[in-house]
């Protein structure tokens, strides 16, 4: 089964936002994320990340995320099962990848 979580980002400028997202696909597959669907809502300036993981591997992305929250970033990640649906991706899809 697959678990979800969702993550909003403020983004003024999206081409070097999505630069430095993307220099970090293989942190993520190291870290049991198993693929994201990515929204970019330009009005907002705010990217969308919708995360997947893996039952085998969702102990290693909690921890992955739990770091990320102790440097007081990806607060809103929660890997649960379900979607978080407080949050719900806006703006253009932009693309869908598995890893």
């Amino acid at each position: 089964m697959a678990r979800i979580g969702v993550v909003r980002h403020r983004v003024e400028d999206f081409p070097d936002w999505r630069r430095k997202f993307d220099e970090r696909m293989e942190i993520r597959k190291k870290n049991g994320w198993s693929g994201h669907d990515l929204y970019y809502d330009q009005g907002r300036r705010e990217a969308y990340v919708v995360h997947t993981v893996y039952d085998d591997k969702l102990e290693m992305a909690r921890e992955h995320m739990e770091k990320f929250k102790a440097m007081g970033k990806r607060t809103e990640m929660k890997p649960s099962g379900n979607p978080d649906h407080s949050i719900v991706p806006r703006g253009e899809k932009i693309e869908s990848v598995k890893y």
